[in-house]
C-alpha cells in the first residue's frame, strides 16, 4: 500500500504532470488554498480548471474556499517591493495551511504543484516547506518537475483548459503588464 500525500494545488495545469508523477509512489489527495489569486474572477477560473483536472485524473481534492485576499495583502504589502520576500510570505501562507490540513488528516507527507512551474522559486519553496514540516512534525517532499512544464502545458491545450498568464497575485499581474518596473522595485 502506498503512503498518502497531500499536494497543495496552485492551479490545474501545474497539477497535471505533478499528480501523474506522484502517483508512481504515493496516493495523492489535492488541497486547494490560494488567497493570493487576484482578481476574484481569475480565482474562479483557476478553481474550475483545477476541479476539472482532478476529476479527469480521478484524484480526490479538498477545497478550502477561504478567499482571504485581505489577509494575503496584509502580509505581503509590507514586503511588496521585494519579490523574493513577497513570494516567500505567499509560499509560507499556502504551505502552512496545507501542512495543517495534512496533519489534521493524519497524513505525514505534503508537497505542492508549484514545483512543476518554471516561474516559481523552487529553492524558496523547498526552504519554506522544510521549515513548516519541522514545525508540524511532518515530511515535506521537495521535487523538481520543471522538465514537465511544457508537457503539462501541451496537455492543458489539448484538454482546452484555461491557461493563466501570470502567477496569480496582484503584483505578478502588474509585473507582467510592465507596470512594476525596476525603479519601483528598488524603493
Amino acid at each position: 500500500m502506498k503512503d498518502r500525500i497531500v499536494v497543495h494545488v496552485c492551479c490545474g495545469i501545474c497539477a497535471i504532470k505533478t499528480i501523474e508523477f506522484i502517483k508512481n509512489d504515493f496516493e495523492p489527495i489535492g488541497y486547494w488554498y490560494n488567497p493570493n489569486i487576484h482578481p476574484y474572477n481569475e480565482y474562479k477560473l483557476r478553481l474550475q480548471t483545477a476541479g476539472y483536472v482532478f476529476q479527469r485524473l480521478k484524484t480526490p481534492i479538498e477545497w478550502d474556499f477561504q478567499y482571504n485576499i485581505i489577509d494575503w495583502f496584509t502580509k505581503t504589502l509590507p514586503v511588496a517591493h521585494d519579490k523574493s520576500k513577497r513570494c516567500s510570505t505567499c509560499y509560507e501562507m499556502r504551505l502552512e495551511k496545507t501542512a495543517l490540513f495534512s496533519r489534521n488528516l493524519g497524513i505525514k507527507i505534503f508537497t505542492t504543484t508549484m514545483f512543476s512551474s518554471i516561474h516559481q522559486d523552487l529553492e524558496l519553496i523547498k526552504e519554506k516547506g522544510k521549515i513548516l514540516a519541522a514545525r508540524y512534525n511532518l515530511e515535506f517532499l521537495p521535487l523538481d518537475l520543471k522538465q514537465f512544464y511544457q508537457e503539462g502545458k501541451s496537455i492543458a491545450k489539448k484538454w482546452h483548459l484555461y491557461s493563466q498568464r501570470y502567477c496569480g497575485c496582484f503584483f505578478s499581474e502588474l509585473e507582467r503588464e510592465g507596470i512594476i518596473n525596476e525603479d519601483i522595485k528598488r524603493r
